[in-house]
C-alpha cells in the first residue's frame, strides 16, 4: 500500500509513530516533547544500535520511523479531545496496515493509551492483554473533570 511506498518497498517489523500530546497532563507539559527526543537517544551516536540477536535498529528491515501525528496542529483547528483520540486509533491502524508492522508507539502523556490500544485490539480483530506497570493505576473516571486526563487512560 501507500505505506510501504513511502517507506521505499522495504518492509519493517516494527515502526515509530509519535504521539507528542501532553496537554492532558495535570501536571507537567513536558510529554508532548518526548517523541523527538526519544528518537535522539534512540539515534545517538553513543548509542549501540545492535540487538542481542543481532538484528540492527538503523536496517529498515527492522524499524522505521513514520514521523508524528501532527497533534498540535489538529488542536489548531479546534479539533476537540473526541476527535483526536479517534485520529491517533486511525494513525496506529494505519501503521498497521502493512503486515507485519507493529507500532512502536512514542508518547506523549498517558492519555494516548486507550486510543493506542483501542487501534490495536480492532486491528487484530478480539481483545489484547496489558501488563502495566506503573506507580500508580491511573484508573480515575475523570480528573479534575477530565476523562481524557492522564490519571484516566485506563478507566
Amino acid at each position: 500500500g501507500e505505506l510501504l511506498r513511502a517507506l521505499g518497498g522495504v518492509k519493517a517489523s516494527a515502526s515509530l509513530l509519535g504521539v507528542p500530546l501532553g496537554h492532558n497532563s495535570s501536571f507537567l507539559q513536558g510529554p508532548a516533547f518526548a517523541p523527538p527526543r526519544i528518537r535522539e537517544a534512540i539515534w545517538c551516536g553513543s548509542t549501540n544500535s545492535s540487538t542481542e540477536e543481532g538484528k540492527e535498529l538503523n536496517d529498515p528491515r527492522v524499524l522505521t520511523d513514520v514521523g508524528d501525528v501532527p497533534i498540535q496542529e489538529i488542536r489548531d483547528c479546534g479539533v476537540e479531545d473526541d476527535r483526536l483520540m479517534h485520529v491517533i486509533s486511525e494513525s496506529v491502524k494505519t501503521v498497521m496496515e502493512e503486515d507485519p508492522l507493529r507500532p512502536l508507539v512514542l508518547g506523549g502523556d498517558h492519555s494516548i493509551s486507550y486510543p493506542v490500544v483501542r487501534a490495536v485490539s480492532e486491528k487484530l480483530g478480539g481483545p489484547v492483554d496489558i501488563l502495566h506497570l506503573d506507580a500508580h493505576p491511573d484508573i480515575y473516571d475523570a480528573f479534575e473533570g477530565n476523562t481524557y486526563s492522564h490519571a484516566s487512560s485506563f478507566a
